[in-house]
């Protein structure tokens, strides 16, 4: 049986730094009455991690080539601020625009799909020399 928080509960969970939110509520038997929540919530946690660690690879990629996001920008031929978008949301981009951001890095850009047993790859960006502005 699970019991709804008292006002006091609530605004001591909001200064209880040690404990997660969902643990501290876990341990007084509060849960969310669907069964479906507890699954959504793993997803969309998993998602959220994924894309943070695209942004930080495209990013941390562009920092181990020894750019910035200015001297990319320059070699793709866009903006600084584009760059930046693109850092931020990768998933966000049309492939194109990846592509671009890969051929200007000097990187190498290589796809996968995976459908039941199978698998493809298909290199979209193979060499390793950075494309000159505006391409």
């Amino acid at each position: 049986m699970t019991t709804e928080p008292t006002n006091d509960e609530v605004e001591l969970a909001k200064w209880d730094t040690d404990v997660a939110p969902d643990q501290w509520a876990r341990d007084r038997g509060w849960a969310h009455p669907s069964p479906e929540f507890g699954p959504a919530l793993a997803e969309a946690r998993r998602q959220t991690e994924a894309a943070h660690a695209i942004v930080t690879s495209l990013a941390a990629l562009r920092r181990a080539a020894g750019l910035n996001q200015t001297e990319l920008a320059e070699r793709w031929g866009h903006t600084q601020s584009f760059v930046s978008r693109v850092e931020r949301d990768p998933a966000g981009v049309e492939m194109a625009t990846l592509v671009g951001y890969v051929k200007a890095l000097g990187g190498r850009l290589t796809v996968t799909v995976e459908a039941g047993d199978h698998i493809f790859y298909e290199d979209l960006v193979v060499g390793r020399q950075p494309a000159s502005p505006g391409r």
